[in-house]
């Protein structure tokens, strides 16, 4: 799974699901600023430069 950290996984599951930044970090209970820290090593590792096509590619490749 492109090796993807757990917590990594949980919120690419949360952008799947429709969730942006601001209510990922609420639902983590984490600060926004940790959120977008994870989801720029997660556009790195899936090799991505939107949320669209993390979120294309984490369906495709069954990712979540």
């Amino acid at each position: 799974n492109q090796d993807l950290t757990p917590h990594e996984t949980r919120i690419l599951k949360l952008l799947v699901e429709g969730h942006n930044y601001k209510t990922a970090a609420a639902e983590l209970g984490v600060s926004v600023n940790t959120v977008s820290f994870h989801v720029r090593h997660i556009y790195e590792k899936l090799q991505v430069h939107s949320k669209s096509e993390a979120v294309a590619k984490a369906l495709k490749n069954n990712l979540v």
